[in-house]
Formats: structure tokens, sequence, C-alpha cells
């Protein structure tokens, strides 16, 4: 689990910079209500660990429903399942259960509430599959 997390971790800080248009599969955001907060930033799932990188945080990404369908959506924007996606979606912030229980992991989690667009990043992964130690 540590090796998985920590690939993901080194995985979306060593992305190169590629400068590519992208698609977009969004949903109308006149239906979003005023007050929910808003999460754009690259994502990624890999096994059994999955990653929101914003501008200025990094969260770990609730695996359930609603994951699983972002990461279906994601997959068309991918070349290899360590590629991230372009994604903006409203969620709350709750403590990581899986930090306080093994000290493992980002301090935050996103409950994801609704997905509001994925595109192609405008980064690209330049990392192969991790390594088993």
């Amino acid at each position: 689990m540590r090796i998985t997390i920590l690939s993901l971790f080194f995985l979306v800080l060593l992305v190169g910079c590629k400068n590519d248009s992208a698609q977009k599969a969004s949903v109308d955001e006149s239906e979003l209500a005023v007050d929910e907060s808003y999460y754009t930033g690259d994502f990624v799932y890999y096994a059994d660990a999955a990653v929101l990188q914003t501008t200025n945080d990094v969260f770990s990404v609730q695996i359930d429903e609603k994951m699983h369908e972002l990461s279906e959506k994601a997959k068309e924007f991918q070349r290899t399942p360590y590629d991230l996606v372009q994604v903006k979606l409203t969620g709350e912030l709750i403590p990581n259960p899986l930090k306080a229980e093994t000290g493992e992991g980002w301090d935050q989690m996103l409950v994801i509430d609704q997905i509001i667009e994925v595109s192609k990043a405008t980064t690209s992964s330049v990392m192969q599959a991790p390594t088993q130690e």
C-alpha cells in the first residue's frame, strides 16, 4: 500500500509539460448549487489509490462509485494507466481515515459529489510502471 501511494505521489510530481488541445466531457454548470466547492486539477487512479493534485494541494480521493465513474470517464483521455487527466469536481474534504489508521497518505480526502468536467491533461506523464521493491 505504501509503495502504491508513494508511486502515485511521485507520478503526480514528476510529469512533463505538454501543450495538447483537449476534448472535454462536461455537465451543465447551471445545475450546480452556488455554495458547492470546486476542485480542479490532475487526477489519477491506479490499483488501490486515487489522487487529485490541485495547484496548491494533493488529496487522496475516496474510492467509491463516483470515483469509479470518474475513472471510467478518464480512460478515454489516457494512453496508459499512469496518464493524468484534468478534472473539475465538486465534493467535500474530510480527514483521511487511512492517514489516521496507518499514518500513510495525505491529510485530507476528497469525497466526490459531482463530476463537472474531464479532459486530457495539459501535462503528460513521463513515468513508467512502478517497480517492485
